[in-house]
């Protein structure tokens, strides 16, 4: 008799449905992505369309193009590559609405491939995992009713708009492979910046080491505050400019500020066509050093 009952607990019981469902939600072969959309409904579903390119990843909306951040894009497209369930959470006709996955409240996701298919993923309302190991996103495949549960932070970035894909970030690089680092003010001052060796120089003067090695670190972080789209510094030239080599052979990025009538506007050779407001309160003293601070 309780051999009889097992049985019957295991094959119809209620914990039988949950053993049945697949481990993977979904297999998304990113290498084979030719472009991918986002509708977030925060934007009432409008598209931010990403193209893969020679050079990485750029987004559109309302037609105008923009270089989108890759680590963003890589982070998305990452957690979707192999996404395996965290949890069966449950059918989307039951749970539709708790989970933000309606028409209305989910953010949808539709993938591009090489062969000219298509997948189509909805992602709901986002919560923390039971065991405080991060976040976890609701998704449904479009086609399916099953909805699960993920480990990852898809959700979130499903629903961001425009700006937050959009990189910030002023310099590219390690510290470590920083060659030289001119600079140019508007009140003519001008010096360089140059490893010798293992030795760092202000023109032909030794340098502070300490000050070099924080005052690297501190420009391979540097980012933007927001973007400055709609400000006009057409013919104005910069008020403050840097440039930086590498010893790695590439392409040395430059960065110009100038100073507009609402605040400083500063532009990288990372991104040729954004224009970005920059903290003149903490970024400027910290990227844009004088002379004599280098010095012993």
């Amino acid at each position: 008799a309780l051999a009889a009952l097992y049985f019957v607990s295991t094959r119809w019981g209620a914990n039988s449905k949950q053993r049945s469902f697949r481990d993977q939600v979904i297999t998304l072969d990113t290498a084979a992505l030719t472009s991918f959309s986002l509708h977030p409904a925060k934007l009432a579903h409008a598209e931010l369309r990403f193209e893969r390119t020679a050079d990485g990843w750029t987004v559109t909306h309302d037609g105008a193009v923009h270089l989108a951040d890759t680590a963003d894009v890589h982070a998305l497209l990452g957690g979707l590559a192999r996404a395996r369930a965290h949890r069966f959470t449950g059918y989307w006709d039951r749970l539709a609405t708790r989970y933000d996955l309606t028409d209305s409240l989910a953010d949808r996701a539709v993938f591009r491939l090489r062969d000219g298919s298509e997948r189509q993923v909805l992602f709901g309302r986002g919560q923390p995992a039971e065991d405080g190991s991060g976040m976890l996103s609701t998704i449904n495949v479009v086609g399916e009713n099953e909805v699960f549960s993920v480990k990852g932070t898809m959700s979130e970035m499903a629903d961001q708009d425009l700006v937050a894909w959009r990189p910030t970030r002023l310099m590219a690089g390690r510290p470590a492979d920083i060659q030289r680092v001119s600079f140019q003010y508007s009140m003519d001052t001008a010096y360089v910046l140059e490893r010798a060796g293992n030795t760092w120089l202000v023109d032909r003067d030794t340098a502070d080491q300490s000050k070099v090695d924080k005052f690297l670190a501190d420009i391979t972080n540097a980012k933007a505050q927001t973007f400055a789209d709609t400000m006009n510094i057409v013919g104005r030239a910069p008020d403050y400019s840097m440039r930086v080599e590498f010893a790695d052979g590439r392409p040395p990025v430059e960065v110009h500020v100038t100073m507009a009538w609402t605040g400083l506007v500063v532009t990288t050779t990372l991104d040729p066509g954004s224009q970005m407001r920059f903290d003149p309160a903490r970024e400027l003293p910290r990227m844009f050093k004088t002379r004599p601070y280098f010095l012993p």
